[in-house]
């Protein structure tokens, strides 16, 4: 029996026709017959501002992709992806009404467009790359702090002190991707925690590891599961005793482990201990890391012998193969 194209699922062809873009599906399908043809005239399409060749009805576009100046987004009912890369949001008063992830890359951003994003009920996914830091003031956002619905955010360029303050405005956050860069003079106020967050990645800078741990990871985040920190000159032995103590108090559910750290080390004091990079490496050896399954690997760095760099991941579990004899 031999089956034609036009022959599948109209539901099948919106399933494919939902990983390309407006200009893709339009090359690639149309005008090849008559269904395929209505099946993409009632697609939701996903649009970037470097075709403009392709006409489209506002309404039908999913994703939208602008590179330029921003356009009018309010006949974009329907959307519900946007990313704006070198635009800004200064001319809207107000999100589209479906819009669940927003993506804004090297531009700054504005406190109204800071306001317009955390106050948004409908966002989930928002990841800001931006040019700037992104500084905080709770005072901008309304009072209700269970508003926002963001899922997963990602900041590239933030002080300890602003993501602080900005978590108490996402309390159903489950994932956070964060660079941290220094830690602002004034006292860091503690907040309660948040105990939805099962995902954490923090590229720390200009903080110091002790800090990090014991005013940061220790205090909002109780069930992480999956943990990536990458940070840059710390001391070993503060470093470890941090390390552990954090795992053995605070973050108790931790599965997945990913940690890197640069070590200062003296290759050529191999009497001294605390300088051995064998001495180091036995650290991760006891029972309290092979418990965790997790494993130091130790790389030199190629400009400076004295610099070394620490990877520390829990080890993947092999999956035993069940036998074919078990009943």
């Amino acid at each position: 029996m031999t089956t034609n194209l036009e022959d599948f699922p109209t539901e099948l062809f919106y399933s494919i026709f939902d990983y390309f873009w407006a200009h893709e599906l339009f090359y690639s399908f149309a005008n090849l017959n008559a269904h395929i043809d209505g099946v993409i005239f009632h697609s939701q399409l996903r649009i970037s501002s470097e075709n403009q060749n392709i006409i489209y009805t506002p309404n039908r576009v999913l994703s939208l992709w602008l590179t330029s100046s921003p356009i009018c987004l309010e006949e974009f009912t329907n959307i519900r992806s946007l990313t704006l890369i070198k635009s800004n949001l200064d001319n809207l008063v107000q999100l589209p009404p479906q819009l669940s992830r927003l993506c804004i890359q090297d531009t700054n951003l504005s406190l109204a467009n800071i306001k317009l994003i955390f106050e948004s009920p409908t966002l989930i996914n928002v990841q800001l790359k931006l040019h700037h830091k992104l500084s905080f003031f709770p005072s901008i956002l309304m009072v209700n702090k269970d508003f926002s619905n963001i899922e997963y955010l990602t900041i590239n360029y933030i002080l300890l002190n602003d993501i602080i303050e900005l978590l108490q405005y996402t309390r159903k956050l489950k994932y956070l991707h964060i660079s941290l860069f220094g830690i602002n003079k004034r006292s860091i106020t503690n907040f309660s925690s948040i105990p939805t967050v099962t995902r954490l990645i923090c590229l720390s800078m200009g903080i110091s590891f002790d800090i990090l741990c014991s005013q940061f990871l220790s205090i909002y985040f109780p069930n992480i599961q999956c943990l990536s920190i990458f940070t840059s000159y710390v001391d070993q032995n503060l470093f470890i005793n941090s390390l552990e103590q954090l795992l053995t108090n605070s973050l108790c559910f931790v599965k997945k482990l990913n940690i890197s750290a640069q070590f200062i080390l003296n290759r050529t004091l191999t009497n001294n201990n605390d300088n051995n990079i064998e001495t180091i490496s036995s650290r991760f050896r006891t029972a309290f890391w092979i418990k965790r399954n997790c494993r130091a690997t130790f790389k030199y760095c190629d400009d400076d012998p004295h610099i070394i760099r620490l990877y520390l991941q829990t080890n993947k579990r092999i999956q035993a193969r069940p036998s074919r004899f078990l009943i």
